[in-house]
């Protein structure tokens, strides 16, 4: 049986350990998920927030510089099978003001040298729409007079509520149209690197490390997290219902087994003194003495009684799920019951045992089970005798106070040693100064 519990709990708590794992490990990929939502959710509105700092930009180069950008493409032959096609594009800026107006100013040397600017930049034709390619010749011009720096970037990111760090200006390896962005491994909180090519002709790009914020994907978790944390404790709830449960049935176990073992150890004293009632019966001429007979007769009676009582206890106790035993409460005598116990205590051959009962009451009714009551004197009689030497002096000591009965059973015996008296209501167990191990 205690293998089988063990087994039980412990096969109960992996099961347990396996589906809060399995919920945690539910949770956190939702709570990734989630992050990665957010994730693309605020590129978005960063890469709006870039093209309207761009757009900013360029509208002030337009109204300030007085030049026009214009370009032109060299396409390569698409036949070409190697894969690695590229353009050609060549960018022409010139002054939007006449020649006439120029000289008036007195800018002939600068218009000689500025009238026209030529850059010319070589780059992959991958499915590269023309919408791509006028929007990089863009932003290289803007990026000429008003380039973009770090702090502008940064200022942009505070005043949206956005929190950015280590906020660089670099140079990337290939050409990168778009803005892009990777999670990092963290996820609380979950931070993404973004990639913004402010110059994408001459690879220029601007990269900065994004938080993320945590409340918003808490709420949105929120039903989620109620519901598995709801999940958890009831089946918290459960296992503990069950290990009580478990632990109930078990004590209740042990106590019928204890109870019918207690009850096997208490028969023998009616069925002693049953056997010296009928041995007392069987003697003729002890018969004659009509008050003897009657004593036996009352005692016989008594101790039928008392088996009765054990017999209807051993079926209540297989009946029903008792967590105490079952009592018998009533009114009775208890003088009477110590007297009686005290003349049939068993007295073995080359003993003396004297007996003296101290009652101090002013009642001898009392309420309790008499039964019980009955066992527990006749056990302390019965082990003052067993292990006292040939001269045995029991004192019994009862009185009745503020409704509470004390009884005090004292002997001349060996005794219990100190270090052994926390073993008291241990069942059948006897301390090692026994001088008569041979002793039942």
């Amino acid at each position: 049986m205690e293998k089988q519990i063990k087994t039980v709990w412990i096969l109960t708590i992996i099961t347990a350990l396996l589906i809060i794992g399995g919920q945690a490990y539910w949770l956190y990929n939702q709570y990734g998920y989630s992050a990665d939502e957010h994730m693309r959710n605020l590129h978005a509105e960063i890469l709006k927030l870039e093209n309207a700092e761009f757009e900013a930009r360029y509208k002030q180069r337009t109204v300030n510089t007085p030049m026009t950008l214009s370009y032109s493409i060299e396409m390569p032959d698409l036949t070409n099978s190697k894969g690695n096609s590229r353009c050609v594009i060549t960018l022409y800026e010139k002054f939007t003001q006449s020649q006439g107006d120029l000289l008036a100013a007195g800018a002939v040397d600068a218009f000689k040298e500025k009238e026209m600017r030529r850059d010319t930049f070589s780059v992959p034709t991958y499915n590269i729409p023309s919408e791509l390619i006028f929007e990089a010749t863009s932003r290289f011009s803007t990026e000429l007079s008003f380039p973009l720096t770090v702090t502008r970037l940064d200022s942009l990111f505070e005043a949206n509520h956005i929190t950015a760090t280590d906020i660089r200006q670099v140079n990337i390896d290939s050409t990168l149209w778009r803005g892009t962005y990777h999670s990092l491994e963290n996820l609380f909180p979950p931070r993404m690197l973004v990639t913004y090519p402010y110059n994408p002709l001459v690879k220029q790009a601007m990269t900065a490390i994004v938080t993320v914020p945590v409340n918003p994907l808490l709420k949105q978790m929120m039903w989620q997290l109620t519901g598995s944390i709801l999940l958890v404790l009831v089946l918290v709830c459960c296992l503990v219902y069950q290990i009580k449960t478990i632990l109930k049935q078990r004590k209740i176990d042990e106590m019928r087994k204890s109870f019918v073992n207690t009850m096997i150890h208490e028969l023998k004293r009616p069925v002693q003194t049953l056997k010296m009632c009928v041995a007392f019966l069987n003697n003729k001429s002890m018969r004659t003495d009509e008050a003897a007979m009657d004593e036996v007769l009352k005692d016989s009676m008594f101790e039928i009684d008392n088996l009765s009582a054990y017999l209807a206890k051993v079926r209540d106790m297989t009946r029903a799920d008792y967590e105490h035993t079952p009592l018998n409460i009533r009114t009775f005598d208890v003088c009477e019951t110590i007297q009686k116990l005290i003349r049939l205590c068993n007295i073995p051959a080359g003993k003396n045992v004297v007996i003296t009962p101290h009652f101090d009451m002013t009642t001898q009714l009392v309420t309790a089970d008499p039964v019980h009551l009955a066992n527990i004197i006749s056990n302390l009689l019965e082990n003052a005798i067993k292990y006292s030497g040939s001269e045995v002096a029991i004192s019994i000591s009862c009185t009745l106070q503020a409704h509470t009965l004390t009884l005090a059973i004292s002997d001349n015996g060996i005794g219990i040693p100190a270090s052994e008296q926390s073993k008291i209501f241990d069942k059948f167990y006897r301390g090692n100064n026994i001088p008569d191990r041979n002793i039942p």
